[in-house]
């Protein structure tokens, strides 16, 4: 596995080198971003999940997770405002926990992390932090007391890799593209929480089925939604149209 995570790594580095000089696809930059949290979990020891958790007005993101898992533990940290990846975001210094079982900060989010996730220790690095939005680099194990120094200096890596990715021109077209459709699906949920009396996960979940079941992404459902729920100026017409 360590052989395998410094092929990623070398791949990963020699595509970071040429990022900023050369004009590449959304697509390109998502593998990129993949290969790099791919690639620490492959060669830091005990890694098990690892992901880039961003953070933009409020809204927290998850980038190139490599597990359902690294997502979930975001999805808690939205839901309590707290966690070490939102601390790291904000932070110049990286955020350890050694023990969830025994961490004191977050109490309600420790809580939820060691009832409904593997997850016994994290590390998380800050990407970048600016007016409006923040990044961390995080890696997740399944047990606790999983990153030595080694590890902890060999994640510092990959994450200084990510950072130089995600100040690209071209990560920034893709992370504006990517905030638009999260504030697509966010109004979706919405408009389906008012309608039926449900939760925001109640919600998602519902969104995620019907894409499913219609074989249409849940970006492009979540502005069908939209569009019905609050039709444009040009879709109502003037009443011409419609009373012909």
């Amino acid at each position: 596995m360590v052989e395998r995570g410094n092929e990623l790594f070398r791949a990963v580095a020699a595509q970071v080198a040429k990022l900023h000089d050369t004009e590449v696809s959304d697509e390109d930059v998502e593998k990129l971003l993949a290969s790099l949290t791919e690639g620490a979990v492959a060669s830091v020891h005990a890694a098990r999940f690892g992901c880039i958790t961003v953070v933009e007005h409020g809204d927290v993101m998850t980038i190139a997770p490599t597990d359902p898992i690294a997502a979930r533990l975001d999805e808690l940290q939205s839901k309590h405002d707290i966690g070490p990846c939102l601390d790291a975001a904000w932070e110049q210094h990286p955020v350890l926990i050694g023990d969830y079982t025994t961490d004191k900060r977050w109490p309600r989010f420790i809580e939820d992390v060691v009832a409904q996730t593997p997850v016994r220790s994290s590390l998380s690095f800050q990407l970048h932090r600016d007016d409006t939005s923040m990044s961390a680099f995080n890696l997740h194990a399944d047990r606790a007391h999983a990153f030595d120094d080694g590890a902890q200096r060999l994640a510092s890596v990959f994450a200084a890799n990510t950072a130089l990715a995600l100040h690209s021109r071209t990560w920034t077209e893709q992370f504006d593209q990517a905030l638009a459709s999260r504030d697509d699906i966010g109004q979706a949920k919405g408009i389906l929480m008012e309608r039926y009396t449900v939760d925001a996960d109640r919600a998602f979940d519902m969104l995620k089925q019907i894409s499913q079941t219609s074989n249409t992404k849940l970006v492009e459902l979540a502005r069908r939604l939209i569009d019905i729920d609050h039709p444009s100026h040009d879709q109502r017409g003037d009443g011409t149209d419609s009373a012909r």
